[in-house]
């Protein structure tokens, strides 16, 4: 693993107007990582041979530098969807490893 998340700083619950049993939890918290991760363009096929349409293609993706890091912190997001949550949910808890927030459904 390359990191832990210290804190929850946010969570909030997201519903579907049109569908009641679709929501999302969304939480916001504080990791720390090991090592740092950068994001990076990388080319996504060989281009011995120029593409027919034209267009050349990167990804997007996150890169792992080469030394180890301590004590680097940042801000992460995560959105989890339920397609259909129990009916006995009366909330949602998000546990790190410093704390953890509750929110009521």
């Amino acid at each position: 693993m390359n990191g832990i998340i210290k804190f929850v700083k946010n969570i909030q619950i997201i519903r579907e107007n049109t569908n009641p049993d679709l929501f999302a939890v969304k939480a916001t918290g504080v990791a720390e990582l090991q090592r740092m991760l950068a994001p990076v363009l990388v080319s996504s096929r060989n281009y011995e041979n120029a593409p027919k349409d034209g267009v050349y293609e990167l990804d997007f993706v996150l890169g792992a530098a080469q030394d180890e890091m301590t004590e680097v912190e940042m801000e992460v997001d995560v959105v989890f969807r339920f397609k259909k949550i129990p009916k006995w949910v009366k909330a949602i808890k998000v546990n790190a490893t410093e704390n953890s927030d509750i929110e009521i459904v």
